[in-house]
């Protein structure tokens, strides 16, 4: 069974829509795929429609942005309701913060004599959340910079001209939201995080304690040794191991969907609960 259980639609930073989303998911082969926009649900009910009709399991989900001793960390919230209305009103004051924080980018990158406004207009424009990642895309296209990668290197990455901290609410607090609505909280892409090995044991520690339930022990882009060293921590804390290729584009051919998502023998799937 091919599971992919951590994928982005055009309702945050994804290029393709749930409709279209599924679609590449059934042709690939996955039987149970998670829609886990950034801090917002609002493509669940699109894609549960196109689930049903090519006999794909649509988990409900979210990545929710989530702050831990300063550090920014991403949980995904797995089997939540959607329709969920404590979490529904949490989630709309993510999307205020993140408006809030391209507004301040824009004025920023205004102060270093790019059409900040005129940016701002056009990651407006676009569908879904605003994330850095359209605004790289919107430097790109206006022949500010080469690339969305090289905006990140020269504007938006962390400690660069244009880059705006982001005030998300503490972890214990998000874990609270998913749990609330009746999800299971999972760590993505612990290995991409700039933490020392002690940090990093120390972020899980409180991970497990505040009710987090699994480590995404495989995800997109990840070498064998971050599989190994995530395997290793999944079992040391106690948590089960989830798996997801963060897919946000085709044209992203070392990404695709469900990439080599097989969980290391000894590891608990997150989905065993679910009869999956």
């Amino acid at each position: 069974m091919i599971i992919d259980l951590h994928t982005h639609s055009t309702c945050s930073d994804g290029s393709l829509t749930p409709t279209t989303l599924l679609s590449h998911a059934a042709a690939a082969g996955i039987e149970v795929l998670a829609l886990t926009d950034h801090d917002t649900v609002a493509g669940i009910e699109e894609a549960q429609g196109r689930a049903a009709a090519l006999g794909v399991t649509l988990v409900p989900g979210v990545e929710i942005s989530a702050s831990w001793r300063a550090q920014a960390v991403h949980v995904l919230g797995l089997w939540i309701d959607p329709a969920s209305p404590a979490l529904l009103a949490k989630l709309r004051t993510q999307g205020e913060l993140r408006r809030s924080r391209m507004r301040k980018m824009c004025v920023r990158l205004d102060k270093l004599r790019l059409p900040g406004a005129q940016l701002l207009a056009a990651v407006e424009l676009q569908p879904g959340l605003p994330t850095r990642a359209h605004l790289a895309q919107a430097l790109a296209a206006a022949g500010h910079v080469a690339s969305a990668d090289a905006a990140f290197r020269k504007y938006l990455g962390q400690g660069r001209t244009a880059y705006v901290a982001a005030e998300w609410p503490p972890l214990e607090e998000v874990l609270g939201w998913i749990r609330a609505a009746g999800g299971v909280a999972s760590l993505a892409h612990p290995a991409r995080y700039a933490l020392s090995s002690s940090a990093r044991r120390r972020l899980l520690g409180d991970f497990a304690a505040g009710g987090g339930a699994a480590l995404e022990v495989v995800s997109g882009g990840n070498g064998n040794q971050h599989v190994d060293t995530c395997a290793t921590l999944a079992l040391s804390f106690g948590l089960s191991g989830s798996v997801g290729s963060d897919f946000h584009n085709p044209s992203a051919a070392w990404n695709p969907l469900g990439r080599s998502l097989k969980l290391p023998d000894g590891v608990t799937p997150v989905w065993r609960s679910f009869g999956l």
